[in-house]
């Protein structure tokens, strides 16, 4: 087996950017509201501050208590649309129980949300729509899967996750390469393990330590693992490496897999978002 190293992906990409961003003189902004200390969600804002001050863009936070009330946001989220100097705005998930996820999102000025996590720009993307743009961790997902280099065209996919509309876009952006991808419910049981064992590519987002082992996999598969969780000092993926490392042809390590490469790619899509928008 060996590990698609995310790190050594996300360098390459924030390379070309800074590049790129140097050469045509590109100034785009991007914005990040953070709600409560949570250290996990404080870790992922920061490595996308820093990553930001790598390449040459403008990076602005904004910090909310864990009680605050949802007014409070969605007027800050209005006043972030009318900027513009600001081209993107994430909002770090996940949110505290008194906050609506979706209607936060929802608030966001579809032309800046760089996620690309509102429904409408999801469904621009399933449907092909030329100018939609890819939600990062779709882009993500692909560039680990051209690393992987393997032929694509004729294969099957499951996507395993708690949620259809994580994997919605995913199914739409394999179909046009011409695999057969499929969702999966994590308490599908037999029908999961059905799904998993014939399936050539796994994504599995689950956020449940070590939920895939040997017995669920197809010998010679590719599997990006998205979930994420801590245990005491380590971070934890939802694959367990060591049961499938005999038997898996490509795996996403935890940490140093998805992360570090979806970062790399919602840059990219900052780029994108003040390029349009400058037009």
């Amino acid at each position: 087996m060996q590990y698609l190293d995310g790190r050594t992906i996300a360098r390459s990409i924030n390379a070309a950017l800074k590049q790129r961003i140097g050469a045509e003189r590109i100034d785009a902004g991007l914005a990040a509201v953070l709600v409560g200390d949570d250290p996990a969600s404080r870790l992922y804002v920061g490595l996308k501050e820093k990553a930001c001050g790598e390449v040459g863009i403008r990076f602005q936070k904004r910090l909310f208590r864990a009680d605050v009330d949802q007014p409070t946001v969605l007027d800050h989220l209005a006043r972030l649309n009318a900027d513009a100097r600001i081209h993107a705005i994430l909002v770090q998930l996940p949110l505290p129980r008194q906050l609506d996820e979706d209607r936060v999102i929802d608030a966001i000025d579809p032309r800046k949300d760089v996620d690309g996590f509102q429904l409408v720009n999801v469904q621009r993307f399933v449907r092909g729509e030329a100018d939609a743009l890819t939600p990062v961790l779709v882009k993500a997902i692909w560039r680990l899967l051209e690393v992987a280099g393997e032929p694509l065209a004729g294969k099957r996919a499951a996507i395993v996750s708690n949620a259809p509309v994580f994997a919605e876009p995913i199914i739409a952006m394999l179909k046009r390469s011409g695999v057969a991808g499929e969702y999966v419910r994590p308490k599908a049981g037999s029908r999961r393990l059905k799904a998993t064992t014939v399936s050539d590519i796994l994504i599995v987002a689950l956020g449940r330590p070590n939920a895939i082992t040997n017995r669920d996999i197809k010998p010679g598969a590719i599997i990006i693992d998205v979930g994420t969780t801590q245990i005491g000092s380590r971070m934890v993926g939802d694959v367990d490496a060591t049961s499938v490392q005999s038997k898996a042809a490509w795996l996403t390590p935890v940490p140093g897999g998805v992360g570090p490469v979806t970062v790399a790619c919602l840059l990219e899509n900052v780029v994108e978002l003040a390029e349009r928008q400058m037009r």
